[in-house]
């Protein structure tokens, strides 16, 4: 199994399910300082940054940013390290878009940072458990680290031991999200976790009203839900049930702004639900096309 997707090419700007407005909903929100900021003040973070880079890159719409990419680059610390292990990730795949390097190597920040899930840990419902540690793989992955056997073995034992016997992942109960996160850990380390299980649990959380459930049969869905109901059918190579409700919903969680919202029930437009939209997009037009394979700028969302 690959975390590197090659296949179906770039979105076109004028992709018919998406907004007139997305790529001007992105210009506006970059800072003056460098960097973007989905409120629109002169605030950047690494997470706003680089799902705007990522959305402007898969539109073929982004050009040279020497501000932005000293904002990124002035995110670590001396010692290679940064404040967070996302933030590292983000601000490290959103340099690789721009063509730059982080001034420091992170190799020892990485290998020092392994995060260990606590079963006990509780999450908001739009996060995962498995973000950290997911994290932590996509790095070692983005610049080449190779993690020590010991650790390997250990993430990927930690990892199995969330799995249920429905074939998902997670506690107190196993979510789409979940799943779909840990197979992506598992990915990362060269492991692949397709028995059957896994495919079974995707299949039951999909949904013909709004393509993916974040588990069975609760509802409502979440553009973050069915993002990940659609990266895992990428990874297990396995057509959705219900393509068109998926395009449904996300076309629906479209905003006039040009942005997307988290639900069809409305809400405010944030740059990650739209980077999620526009790959979710993207994910479709392959699988409609009969492809289960695509080139995204980072596989790491």
């Amino acid at each position: 199994m690959s975390m590197t997707w090659q296949g179906a090419g770039p979105v076109p700007a004028r992709f018919p399910d998406l907004p007139s407005g997305t790529v001007e909903y992105v210009r506006i929100r970059r800072c003056p300082s460098g960097g973007y900021c989905f409120y629109r003040l002169d605030e950047p973070n690494a997470g706003d940054t680089c799902f705007a880079l990522g959305i402007l890159s898969f539109l073929g719409e982004m050009n040279a940013d020497e501000k932005t990419t000293r904002f990124l680059q002035n995110l670590q610390y001396p010692d290679g390290s940064y404040p967070s292990l996302s933030c590292a990730l983000f601000a490290g795949w959103a340099l690789r878009m721009l063509h730059a390097e982080p001034f420091h190597d992170p190799s020892g920040y990485i290998l020092r940072s392994l995060p260990r899930p606590d079963p006990r840990t509780r999450v908001i419902d739009s996060l995962s458990l498995f973000e950290p540690l997911r994290a932590w793989a996509a790095l070692a992955d983005l610049y080449g680290v190779k993690i020590p056997p010991d650790s390997g073995e250990a993430v990927t034992a930690t990892v199995l031991s969330f799995r249920s016997e429905t074939g998902g992942f997670g506690v107190p109960v196993p979510t789409l999200q979940d799943t779909r996160i840990a197979l992506e850990i598992l990915a990362f380390l060269g492991q692949g976790c397709n028995d059957g299980g896994t495919v079974s649990f995707m299949n039951a959380c999909g949904d013909p009203e709004f393509g993916f459930l974040g588990r069975p049969g609760s509802k409502p869905a979440f553009l973050e839900q069915v993002h990940a109901g659609l990266r895992l059918a990428l990874l297990l190579g396995v057509a959705p049930r219900h393509i068109d409700a998926c395009r449904e919903f996300v076309r629906e969680c479209g905003h006039p702004s040009g942005g997307f919202v988290r639900s069809i029930f409305g809400g405010s437009p944030t740059l990650e639900y739209t980077a999620r939209a526009v790959e979710s997009l993207a994910i479709l037009a392959g699988f409609s096309r009969g492809r289960r394979n695509y080139s995204f700028p980072a596989p790491y969302m």
